[in-house]
């Protein structure tokens, strides 16, 4: 009887363990802010179905108009990134979110641009011109910090 208690246990805690560490955020959204806050991006993941909005304006699910719908199936953790730069070029912003591939565009393009990948020098992908004035690069990882700081700000939601 005893060692049937201590087996029941041993394997609750096992299951406990294998399912709470092998949980992981299966949707999130991000809002990127520019520095004087009066501009924000809303970037809406759901992992299971392999997709992401990206929006203009402070959002939690994705709106009627001004979006981008993409695919994020190339995409991988760590290497899930974002670079934006605010008031540049003629655009409102400019963004990227490397091998990211746009299903659907819901955005006027001439005020907002979205790229698919980043600007390559000498043939090698680089963030460089995502952390120049009024533009930073931040990770889709809840623990990434974006840089440079002063540049924008970063609020996360799971």
């Amino acid at each position: 009887m005893k060692r049937t208690y201590i087996k029941n246990i041993s394997l609750f805690l096992f299951f406990l363990a294998f399912f709470s560490c092998g949980s992981e955020r299966k949707n999130n959204v991000i809002h990127l802010y520019s520095k004087d806050k009066s501009q924000v991006v809303s970037i809406i993941s759901n992992y299971n179905k392999k997709e992401r909005i990206i929006a203009v304006g402070k959002h939690i699910s994705k709106p009627v108009k001004d979006y981008i719908e993409l695919d994020i199936s190339k995409t991988t953790k760590l290497d899930d990134q974002f670079g934006i730069c605010w008031n540049t070029n003629g655009h409102k912003w400019e963004m990227v979110n490397d091998k990211a591939k746009i299903v659907k565009v819901a955005l006027d393009t001439t005020i907002y641009v979205f790229r698919e990948s980043w600007f390559k020098d000498k043939g090698t992908p680089n963030t460089k011109y995502y952390i120049k004035t009024d533009c930073f690069v931040v990770g889709a990882l809840n623990y990434s910090e974006h840089y440079p700081e002063e540049n924008g700000s970063v609020e996360r939601f799971n």
